[in-house]
């Protein structure tokens, strides 16, 4: 009952939040302005006659994709930063660690400087680019028995996602100076600024389908979380449940970096928020997961877009605010949560 009212309270935080992010921006609009351009657009009916042209425009075509992008990116890198920490049962381990983050990063900066405006071509490549590391970290993790060990696998993620990333300066220091260096630049540094109907044509769908799928399956994450010798002893397919769970997260967080660019530390410091609110079952840990990573990153998109005249890529705001709570959290809450 408890867990029900935090849901029913963080539901209605989310959509309070995303309601009043459209009015962000340099441009305000009247909360009950956008009432009515939504209401409008939705009952295709007349808007109001004090309601211009102008804003129907920033309101509809400008500020409504890039809250829906927001709420997306920030659940699904959320999602996977959980399901992570329970597969290798390491609160350190995130996408971003195990290197899907920085192969996808490569891969995208590659579709940049080599495949140019070809459709979907940064999606694919950071797809590819995220599974090549996954299965390196893996490859270079695997023991002669074929075991994988949690440390092991965490060390070969650092490891190989150090390597993608200077192969990613490398495709930097050829791009062209012009246009390709700044586009991959402020790619890299995270940001919802290009957000279109257009970019969330595949988003809307994949991400969604991923998050509900992880929570459908949430008590076999319960039992890997348990260790690799007891799932064992449940009669669990270890292997098969590993494959699909690293399939989701190589995914969701490929498709997030290939729309927004590099976003880090949600999927680190968010699922320790969300498992001190509700306990560690996956049951409950991955839709809290989801719903306080939508609005931590609607907090930190609006902070992006009113902080300065300009705005600031928001990669720059969720490592500001990230980096001060981990520290807290790794002096602080790391023997309570994991002992």
């Amino acid at each position: 009952m408890k867990n029900t009212l935090v849901y029913i309270l963080m539901i209605i935080a989310v959509l309070v939040l995303a309601y009043f992010s459209i009015n962000m921006g340099n441009y305000n609009i009247s909360p009950t302005k956008i009432f009515n351009i939504i209401y409008s657009a939705v009952t295709k009916t007349e808007s109001p006659k004090d309601v211009t042209e102008y804003e129907k425009i920033i309101v509809l075509q400008l500020r409504m994709p890039r809250i829906i992008m927001v709420l997306l990116v920030g659940a699904g890198l959320a999602i996977c930063g959980a399901a992570s920490q329970g597969i290798f049962r390491n609160p350190l381990v995130s996408p971003f660690i195990l290197g899907v983050s920085s192969g996808a990063s490569l891969g995208a900066a590659l579709a940049i400087v080599f495949l140019g405006h070809i459709a979907y071509s940064i999606d694919i490549c950071a797809g590819i680019g995220g599974t090549i590391a996954v299965i390196a970290a893996f490859l270079t993790a695997r023991k002669p028995d074929g075991s994988v060990p949690r440390l092991s696998l965490v060390l070969s993620g650092t490891i190989i996602s150090s390597l993608f990333t200077s192969l990613t300066g490398i495709v930097k220091y050829i791009a062209d100076t012009e246009t390709q260096l700044p586009a991959i630049t402020f790619w890299m540094m995270g940001s919802f600024g290009n957000v279109t109907w257009k970019t969330l044509d595949i988003i809307t769908w994949l991400i969604p389908i991923n998050i509900v799928l992880m929570i459908l399956f949430a008590w076999q994450l319960n039992v890997l979380s348990l260790g690799d010798n007891e799932a064992s002893l449940l009669g669990m397919d270890i292997k098969k449940w590993k494959i699909i769970y690293i399939y989701f997260i190589v995914s969701t967080t490929g498709i997030c970096v290939a729309r927004t660019g590099t976003i880090g530390w949600v999927g680190l410091v968010i699922p320790h928020i969300a498992r001190a609110i509700v306990g560690p079952n996956h049951k409950s840990l991955l839709p809290m997961a989801a719903l306080i990573g939508a609005a931590f990153m609607l907090i930190s998109d609006n902070i992006a877009r009113v902080a300065t005249t300009g705005e600031i890529p928001v990669g720059i705001i969720t490592a500001l605010i990230g980096t001060p709570f981990f520290i807290y959290y790794l002096r602080k809450k790391e023997a309570s949560v994991w002992n």
